[in-house]
């Protein structure tokens, strides 16, 4: 599939040209993640070992849960998800192996900082639902002038794929 502006070259060779308003491929590619999650087509297991969306989010200032939020001479490079094995919060991993915890990607929680104070967290996944909102795929079809459908199509088509290539 090409995504351009304008039949070029390279669109020659696509299966599929989708030809959209210069400047406006970021609403078409969150229209398609909105597709994703609101379809459920989003590779959880991924998601959880090689991305921060399922790290919390303190509400109150909108930065990650940090060690040292939690904890006198903790590290601010030490961060925060909540285990829904263990129904808990604990340190994430500093490696993508997650030795079986499972990070929460819904949900909001109460975390206690140093000081005992109590601090509402919510995964970063939650935050990206909610960035996600206003991109309806009819909505940014205002914007890209893609037809809604065909945002849809081509979500459901890269979220079943196994390889993909973005250039």
């Amino acid at each position: 599939v090409t995504i351009a502006p304008d039949y070029s070259p390279s669109a020659v060779h696509a299966d599929e040209f989708v030809p959209v308003r210069v400047g406006s491929d970021a609403a078409l590619a969150l229209a398609m993640c909105r597709v994703i999650v609101d379809e459920g087509l989003v590779n959880a297991p991924f998601v959880r070992e090689q991305t921060d969306l399922g790290l919390l989010v303190r509400t109150d200032t909108g930065r990650f849960l940090r060690q040292c939020d939690v904890r006198e001479d903790g590290s601010d490079e030490v961060f925060h998800l909540f285990d829904t094995h263990g129904q808990r919060i604990v340190e994430a991993p500093r490696t993508l192996d997650l030795a079986g915890l499972e990070p929460a990607l819904d949900g909001a929680y109460t975390a206690v900082l140093k000081d005992g104070a109590l601090v509402e967290v919510t995964p970063a996944f939650v935050l990206l639902q909610r960035r996600l909102a206003p991109y309806a795929p009819e909505e940014a079809s205002k914007i890209c002038g893609v037809h809604p459908e065909t945002i849809r199509k081509l979500a459901r088509k890269i979220s079943n794929r196994r390889t993909r290539t973005i250039t």
